[in-house]
């Protein structure tokens, strides 16, 4: 047997609510996302910066989406 949506849908607003903090916290800090890089595998990746709208923009439709798979998952 294969598990429930409800762990799932946990999860979820978990991830709703950890999203919803940073977003406030990046919003009250009013500055663009900066460049960074990081390691994968021993390689190093460089992900670009992001503009303060560009970055809000994407943070509201990440938000969007989780909550729309939370009332499609919902029990």
């Amino acid at each position: 047997m294969g598990k429930g949506k409800g762990s799932l849908v946990v999860r979820e607003r978990a991830a709703l609510k950890r999203l919803e903090a940073a977003y406030e916290k990046f919003k009250a800090a009013g500055e663009d996302k900066k460049p960074w890089s990081s390691t994968r595998n021993g390689r190093i990746i460089y992900h670009r910066g992001r503009s303060y709208s560009e970055e809000c923009e994407r943070i509201k439709e990440e938000i969007n989406n989780l909550k729309e798979n939370i009332s499609r998952n919902s029990i």
